[in-house]
């Protein structure tokens, strides 16, 4: 087996078990640091999966909305967790977000130009309000000049050719450009301090095809023709959390943990210090000799 990012060999056997697929299993590359399901999806089998990706979050325990104005009311918090931390790189620019659900960020970044792209219609549809461009369906349907920004959060594990796709958002920078990401870390520190088997058979997933950390970024971008301009460890979720995973081996949280614990933030300030997240921000720039 070779490493769908490096192609290297030395590739290692990392847990036996993928969410909901009888015979998938997660590997890591010893040589970029890439950890990847095995097998993935055909395109038959992702459209499909998607078709009830409803179905498939609701049986992972996610709270399904109501309406798309609960969703958007919902993901609000998370996008203020995101703008404080990078808001330096939202002032005055042409912004395209990939995977933009409901405008929940766009609407924050209200001294930039900005331009959504999403699947799902409904979220499209209302998201327009946040924004100041046009809206899209597909990035092979942008047919505005170039962005000084793309964005996209929790949408870049989803893609199952992540080189192609970065070339995609390469032809639509400006020379000076960036690309920003937020993606699972596989440095999460239930994998690697706590290496919890309960939490690996729930968070790999067929639908994350590649999970990454600093190291497989750098090789992927670098592939793409992008310089690293800096990389950000973000811890998510607490001590309550991590807590009730070690002792329930499940997800859902516990109350009696989040009501003692729920508010400790340096314990997750260290987790970042010590660069082992749930979570990292990576931000890149179009290479001079693209």
């Amino acid at each position: 087996m070779n490493c769908p990012n490096c192609e290297s060999e030395d590739v290692i056997l990392f847990h036996n078990k993928v969410w909901s697929m009888s015979e998938g299993k997660v590997y890591k590359c010893n040589q970029c640091d890439l950890t990847f399901i095995n097998p993935i999806m055909s395109i038959q089998e992702e459209h499909e999966f998607y078709k009830n990706y409803t179905s498939h979050v609701k049986e992972r325990g996610a709270i399904i909305r109501n309406s798309v104005e609960e969703f958007h009311e919902k993901s609000k918090n998370n996008a203020k967790e995101r703008f404080n931390r990078l808001k330096q790189y939202f002032l005055n620019k042409k912004v395209l977000e990939v995977g933009s659900s409901t405008g929940a960020f766009l609407s924050l970044i209200d001294t930039c130009d900005t331009y959504a792209c999403e699947l799902s219609h409904d979220n499209l549809n209302y998201s327009k309000q946040f924004i100041t461009g046009k809206a899209y369906t597909s990035l092979d349907n942008v047919d505005v000049d170039k962005f000084d920004v793309i964005c996209m959060f929790h949408v870049f594990e989803h893609i199952r050719d992540p080189i192609d796709f970065l070339k995609k958002c390469r032809a639509l920078l400006n020379k000076n450009g960036l690309i920003l990401i937020e993606v699972p870390c596989s440095d999460d520190p239930l994998l690697t301090l706590f290496n919890c088997n309960e939490f690996k058979d729930f968070v790999f997933q067929p639908m994350h095809p590649m999970i990454y950390n600093e190291k497989s970024l750098d090789y992927v971008f670098n592939k793409a023709k992008f310089n690293k301009v800096k990389s950000i460890y973000y811890q998510r979720y607490g001590l309550d959390n991590h807590l009730s995973w070690l002792n329930n081996r499940q997800p859902g949280g516990d109350i009696r943990f989040e009501e003692l614990f729920g508010l400790n933030v340096g314990y997750k300030d260290k987790l970042e210090i010590i660069k082992k997240t749930d979570t990292i921000f990576y931000i890149a720039e179009l290479s001079c000799d693209k």
